[in-house]
């Protein structure tokens, strides 16, 4: 069975479709917090379709449609077909996407309902990695769809519903010290900080870092991205983003209430310095940042004031 992946612009379809998303990790960069749009300003539009689907014999890699549509083959693929639509939303002080209230109330292709597989269930769920502009003023996500092989076909998928798009009026930053001793805590607003002890962040044995691969193992699983049991993978995986801070770092472990962070950063001799990697298994996120100097270090953190979430149709 063949891949066959369709890009779309926003004008080549006449209809609105849907994709869910995640929340998007803290910035690395800043950008400016506009203020919110009115609710109801802001609407999804569907700017990426991907099929997978058998592709006729002989049919050339890239084939044009009609219009802007672009189909272009893919290898072989035994996943049983299905649909990825991307969408994407405008609008100012975005933050977030709430992927958990992802809803679609209809998805058709080529006529025909594509909304449950072949076991009656529901075919839809939210994609693995939605993102957000720096200036807040667009954000993407995805809803996959897999009704079943036999019933995907060359079509286009229209897909309809909502999903909560998190949005803020403004920042507020707020800075603490903390020790660079290995096992040092400290409070910084809703926020625990930890610097982990070297048995923690493999130092010692390595063991910290075969435990974050197994949990990024876990993660590619649930997402859909890998095999759950690929720790090799995973562990490449941290490697290419140069894991935690590891011994030629500084790592910093975060938990308590993200859901505000905006920005998270070290202050070193009056400059900030941003994080290298970032690690979020569902228990806590691990920052990791280039070595530094000296007994102690502040950390400054930007948080989202303002916020809400507004029901996005789509």
């Amino acid at each position: 069975m063949n891949k066959l992946a369709l890009l779309l612009l926003p004008l080549a379809l006449s209809a609105a479709a849907a994709t869910p998303g995640a929340k998007a990790k803290p910035s690395a960069a800043k950008p400016k917090a506009a203020a919110t749009a009115p609710a109801g300003a802001m609407r999804a539009k569907p700017v990426r379709v991907e099929i997978d689907a058998p592709l006729p014999k002989g049919l050339p890699r890239d084939l044009n449609l009609g219009g802007s549509t672009t189909v272009i083959s893919g290898g072989g693929d035994s996943s049983g077909g299905g649909y990825a639509v991307t969408f994407l939303v405008r609008g100012t002080g975005i933050t977030g996407i709430d992927k958990e209230s992802l809803k679609v109330s209809s998805a058709t292709a080529g006529g025909a309902d594509v909304s449950k597989n072949d076991r009656g269930r529901d075919s839809w769920k939210a994609g693995p990695f939605p993102s957000v502009a720096e200036d807040g003023s667009a954000a993407t996500f995805e809803v996959r769809l897999a009704p079943g092989a036999s019933r995907v076909k060359n079509a286009v998928p229209v897909v309809h519903g909502t999903i909560g798009i998190e949005c803020a009026t403004g920042r507020e930053t707020k800075t603490a010290t903390i020790s660079t001793k290995p096992g040092s805590t400290a409070r910084l607003g809703p926020l625990s900080l930890k610097v982990p002890a070297a048995e923690e962040d493999g130092d010692a044995d390595g063991g910290g870092e075969a435990d974050m691969a197994a949990g990024l193992s876990a993660a590619m699983a649930q997402a859909g991205g890998a095999d759950g049991g690929d720790a090799e993978a995973a562990a490449a995986f941290i490697g290419m983003f140069g894991g935690g801070g590891g011994s030629d770092g500084f790592d910093l472990e975060v938990s308590g209430d993200e859901s505000g962070l905006a920005r998270i950063v070290l202050v070193v001799d009056g400059k900030e310095v941003e994080h290298r990697s970032w690690m979020n298994f569902g228990r806590g996120s691990t920052f990791g940042f280039p070595a530094v100097e000296g007994d102690s270090v502040r950390v400054k953190a930007e948080f989202w004031t303002g916020r809400r979430t507004e029901t996005v149709s789509f």
